[in-house]
């Protein structure tokens, strides 16, 4: 299971709608947040056919300003919260295992003098005490003068404020991998700045639920942001419970419907680039398809079970 996050700067052009849908093909992200979009829901909605989701959620930019969509697979509920132009907040629940947590994808104001506001939108959005939440997108600023390179440091109270509003969220950085700066201005000799800007972010009870979580910072390619992938593995027992082991039983190769089970999750999800992370996408899919299988089959023995009973 994972999360995509992009400041995609505008989904009009094809270039970065193919990049977009190579980036999904890949990495099969279950739901995706995309930052200044620069569309309408008719544009969206082209979108998310092109990409193959089954769900959307679009706030429409203004002009050519803004604009920030959801989009999700079905093998996800979701149920969008709120919203403003800045924000989208939803309820999440995988369907095979019914534990809810909330997502907000997030994009900071572009100018600095209104930054302060994106602040308190974010502590507003808060989740009541207890709730698993993680939080991604374009913020526009940094945590550390080590997270930029090029041009004049940021002020000190200017970060200071930034961080000041995740310890009162409760939320802190996803471990990552990848390239440590998300942002770059592609000028050429002293002009050159680069930034780590866009980030994901989890409370301690979002981190329980997904120990293993990881955010992975891809090249950037038709936009001058890196897209986040937010890799997560459930920890099935939840909180602080011990991990429940999945093992697959030699049983199963009794039923034949096992193998298309096995071969139909194989083949959802593709091989990308990075190899040992494809594999383990693909692994998970077997998993979760055997599981739903096993359970369907369970439930069906149970009712024959029944039946029989009444009939005799």
């Amino acid at each position: 299971m994972s999360l995509l996050s992009w400041n995609c700067r505008r989904l009009g052009n094809s270039g970065t709608i193919l990049i977009l849908r190579k980036i999904t093909k890949e990495k099969c992200p279950n739901l995706v947040f995309l930052v200044e979009t620069k569309s309408n829901k008719t544009r969206m909605e082209t979108v998310r056919q092109a990409l193959k989701f089954d769900g959307c959620f679009v706030v429409e930019s203004v002009g050519l300003c803004g604009g920030i969509a959801i989009l999700w697979k079905e093998e996800w509920q979701v149920r969008v919260i709120n919203y403003t132009k800045w924000h989208i907040s939803a309820m999440v629940m995988d369907k095979t295992d019914c534990i809810p947590w909330q997502f907000i994808g997030f994009y900071g104001h572009p100018e600095t003098g209104k930054r302060n506001g994106s602040w308190e939108l974010l502590k507003i959005l808060k989740p009541e005490p207890r709730i698993p939440w993680v939080c991604a997108g374009d913020f526009n600023e940094i945590l550390h003068q080590r997270e930029k390179v090029g041009g004049q440091g940021r002020p000190y109270k200017q970060i200071e404020k930034f961080r000041q509003a995740l310890e009162q969220c409760g939320i802190r950085d996803l471990t990552y991998s990848g390239q440590r700066y998300t942002w770059s201005n592609n000028r050429r000799g002293k002009g050159f700045t680069k930034e780590r800007i866009d980030r994901a972010m989890a409370n301690k009870e979002w981190l329980e639920l997904f120990p293993f979580a990881l955010c992975y910072v891809l090249a950037a390619v038709k936009s001058d942001h890196s897209p986040l992938i937010i890799s997560i593995l459930h920890n099935s027992g939840g909180g602080s419970r011990k991990q429940r082991i999945f093992r697959y039983e030699a049983a199963w190769d009794l039923r034949e419907d096992s193998a298309l089970v096995l071969e139909q999750a194989w083949k959802r999800n593709g091989m990308g680039g990075d190899l040992a992370e494809s594999l383990r996408e693909k692994l998970e899919s077997c998993q979760k398809g055997l599981t739903r299988w096993v359970k369907s089959h369970n439930q069906d023995e149970k009712k024959n079970h029944s039946n029989l009973d009444q009939d005799q």
